[in-house]
């Protein structure tokens, strides 16, 4: 028999918020399972670990989804999907920091819940400084958790969670980026099904590409999943750079910026449905990747950062594309290029992909909508009473809208500003620090400095570790979903 609706007033939903965070933590665990499997096999340690983690992680999991159906649903409200989806974040990456501490790879538990946030946001920043010490087991979890954080634990778990109705559509709207959410099929859950379906499917088709190009099989399994995420954790130290295969980086590219794509442009190409919807911000994401690769290949011939033009483009192209993407592969030191190529690399951070996608970053759609708007406001100078539409091509977006991408901008910039602030306080130089911020808030790992893309996030404090791994979630969950929980009004027994 189900419980009473003793969760209503100023508490929270927990017949929906359970089941969630439940049914992801059973996901994590039964990628803990593989991992432990892992160890079993190259016999090269961590079975022990994985195999604890999963006897803590799976009975959690287990619990929450038997809470969801003991307890009553009751009045399905937004705040509950924004707290489903920020605890099931928290409380993955918490999990998911155990391995590193059990099996010795991390011994301080904030720098585990660093390197396993980074994971599961696909932020990719590190502090391994020795990556291939790291026994085989250890690697395939890094990589797991960009799999499972690529495309949303959260959407996983509205495909196959009980939760159904409108607490789906305001736990996936919470998760999902960019100002508008796109249900491309009429049911939420049949939308997430079709999401992780295409993500399937362009994960498998890397790690054949990635094994034609030259890579082994571990390798190759590792890349795909740290690739299609935009996660960029990878099995070496020296990243993609340690392959040196213009074959390998090749592919890193393609998928990289496949990633970058909203995946319900897939399915509508797939469909042969109209791609008006997404093709303006899908051009506009090639068109910033293009002028970005040919700015940075220009500045590197001009400043003699790079022997000819051939190496120019090679690591141009790979460089604005990892960054852009929020990947954070590398294969050069672009901490040692020119200043213009490295403010063009961190400008290209805050852009990001495409909304819908994998990418971090502020979204290109939201990008151009703010320029429309100063062009809108220009204008208005000279015509203060036309009545001006926020238009792209095939789609009208309403004043809502408009104020959500203004108020977005102001509070990321904000956010990136006192955490810059922040980290300077704690002991960075400036470009660490703001490199850094940049780096987990746009959830692209690598920066410039003591940050740099040959050295790892281990020359910051403690404290600034905390500080960072809270940023990747804001990041990640694009600041409102967060902050949200913070106000006072979100706590209040009226609000939605």
């Amino acid at each position: 028999m189900r419980a009473g609706p003793a969760h209503r007033g100023v508490g929270l939903n927990w017949g929906i918020v359970a089941p969630v965070v439940g049914a992801a933590l059973l996901a994590a665990g039964l990628g803990m399972l593989a991992c432990l499997a892992t160890a079993l096999a190259y016999g090269d340690g961590g079975a022990a670990a994985f195999g604890l983690s999963a006897a803590l992680t799976l009975p959690l999991g287990a619990l929450g989804l038997e809470l969801g159906r003991r307890l009553d649903q009751g009045v399905l409200r937004a705040r509950d999907g924004y707290f489903a989806v920020t605890a099931t974040w928290l409380l993955a990456a918490a999990c998911g920091a155990v391995p590193f501490l059990l099996s010795g790879t991390l011994t301080s538990p904030i720098d585990a819940f660093f390197e396993s946030m980074s994971g599961f946001t696909g932020c990719g920043a590190t502090l391994l400084d020795d990556v291939e010490a790291q026994p085989h087991a250890v690697l395939l979890w890094r990589s797991l958790t960009h799999l499972l954080g690529g495309v949303g634990i959260v959407v996983l778990v509205v495909a196959i969670a009980p939760a159904t109705g409108l607490a789906s559509q305001r736990v996936f709207a919470a998760e999902s980026s960019g100002p508008g959410n796109e249900r491309i099929t009429p049911r939420i859950a049949d939308t997430a099904k079709v999401i992780v379906g295409i993500y399937v499917v362009l994960s498998a088709l890397a790690i054949v590409a990635y094994a034609a190009a030259g890579m082994g099989a571990f390798d190759a399994v590792n890349h795909a999943f740290a690739t299609l995420a935009t996660g960029g954790y990878s099995t070496r130290t020296a990243s993609i750079g340690a392959f040196d295969s213009l074959a390998i980086e090749l592919v890193a590219i393609v998928f990289m910026v496949l990633g970058g794509i909203n995946l319900a442009f897939y399915w509508r190409a797939l469909r042969g449905d109209s791609l008006w919807p997404q093709l303006a911000e899908v051009r506009a994401y090639l068109g910033f990747l293009l002028v970005g690769i040919a700015a940075v290949t220009a500045s590197l011939v001009l400043a003699g950062d790079t022997a000819d033009l051939a190496r120019a483009l090679r690591g141009a192209s790979f460089a604005v594309v990892s960054m852009m993407t929020g990947t954070g592969f590398v294969t050069a030191d672009f901490d040692a290029w020119n200043d213009f190529a490295r403010l063009a690399l961190l400008a290209l951070m805050f852009v990001g992909g495409c909304a819908g996608s994998t990418s971090g970053g502020m979204k290109v759609i939201r990008v151009m909508l703010l320029g429309k708007t100063a062009l809108q406001e220009a204008q208005r100078q000279l015509q203060p009473k036309a009545v001006q539409v926020l238009r792209m091509p095939a789609r009208v977006f309403s004043e809502d809208v408009r104020r959500n991408v203004l108020g977005f901008f102001f509070t990321y910039i904000t956010v990136w500003a006192g955490a810059t602030l922040a980290m300077t306080a704690v002991g960075l130089d400036l470009v660490s620090a703001a490199s850094a911020t940049a780096g987990t808030l746009n959830v692209t790992g690598p920066g410039f400095g003591e940050v740099g893309s040959s050295e790892s996030f281990s020359a910051v404090p403690p404290a600034g570790r905390a500080l960072l791994a809270l940023l990747m979630l804001v990041g990640r969950l694009e600041v409102f979903t967060v902050l949200a929980l913070l106000t006072p009004a979100f706590w209040r027994s009226r609000w939605a």
